[in-house]
């Protein structure tokens, strides 16, 4: 038997006496996002720029076992990429965007550079806010020291973020006390988890991620700062890494008509027929204006092997 044809639907009948008028709407397949939330975050948190992504994508928004408040015992039963990879079998349709933020980037990242030959089940990736260690970054006791004060920093501004307009009437030993009851909450399991999947980001083999990827972070954001952007980009062949002066960590909601817009202009370009063959080595370019560098913020490498969807698509 052939392949199944897309249906007309029915918009509309206007009967009468004589005859039956009839309006048919042709099938319409919306391009397929599916968004990953970071570290203590939530699927909501995608709602602003989800919100103007809609209008021309079909959005799917996971829910993963790093969401806020969780015990971090998924560790022990999977990498970030595995759970991925088993929240993408719920998707009913074929996905043609992995949208990712922070440590949902680095799931992403992850995922697709242990998919395997068959390849990973999308067609392009968003990365916003990840983090990567260059091979040059020592893994030592002040990397670790320093990280921990970026996972701090990154933890507070995501508790502002949440918090809104109500966080500029907080006196700051207030917001501070915040911070250190939600650091005390998370404890040492989260921070790990974190770091780990940092410090492996070097051993990920980004140079045959078949896909283009668009990453977007801010110039100050130490998870992508500096040298290690630049890292990035080199590893990473298929990156187009865009580096903002406005972007804070979180801003898929601060600036989220910012990305709206640079995230379309990169999907019309990809989704639209053009080619995806990764930039010659001599044009590869790191994007940002004005930089000034600082420094921030994985998981074991294992192939991941796609699954059947119901519906004979693959993860």
């Amino acid at each position: 038997m052939g392949a199944q044809q897309p249906q007309w639907d029915r918009a509309g009948q206007i009967p009468s006496a004589v005859d039956t008028v009839t309006a048919w709407r042709a099938p319409q397949r919306r391009p397929v996002v599916v968004a990953v939330h970071g570290m203590e975050d939530s699927w909501q948190s995608w709602e602003k720029l989800t919100g103007l992504l809609g209008a021309d994508h079909q959005v799917y928004a996971l829910d993963l076992p790093w969401r806020a408040g969780n015990d971090y015992r998924w560790r022990q039963y999977g990498t970030p990429a595995h759970w991925l990879h088993q929240g993408l079998q719920a998707i009913p349709e074929p996905v043609d965007v992995l949208l990712g933020h922070s440590f949902g980037a680095n799931a992403v990242l992850q995922y697709l550079a242990q998919c395997g030959p068959a390849g990973p089940a999308a067609r392009t990736a968003v990365l916003a806010a990840p983090f990567y260690r260059p091979s040059t970054l020592v893994c030592d006791w002040s990397l670790y020291h320093q990280s921990f004060a970026g996972f701090r920093s990154v933890m507070t501004e995501g508790m502002r973020t949440r918090l809104g307009a109500r966080a500029a009437a907080l006196e700051p030993e207030l917001l501070a006390s915040m911070a250190d009851k939600l650091i005390e909450r998370i404890g040492p399991m989260g921070f790990l988890a974190l770091y780990d999947q940092f410090v492996a980001t070097t051993e990920l083999n980004l140079s045959q991620v078949p896909i283009p990827a668009l990453v977007l972070a801010g110039e100050h954001d130490q998870g992508l700062a500096g040298d290690r952007a630049e890292a990035l980009a080199e590893a990473m062949p298929m990156a187009d890494v865009q580096l903002r002066p406005e972007f804070g960590h979180f801003f898929h909601v601060d600036h989220a008509g910012e990305a709206h817009e640079r995230i379309t202009a990169f999907l019309r370009a990809h989704l639209g027929g053009a080619g995806t063959r990764p930039r010659d080595t001599a044009t590869r370019e790191l994007r940002h204006e004005q930089t000034e560098v600082t420094h921030q913020l994985a998981d074991s490498a294992e192939p991941l092997t796609t699954t059947p969807y119901q519906n004979g698509h693959t993860a």
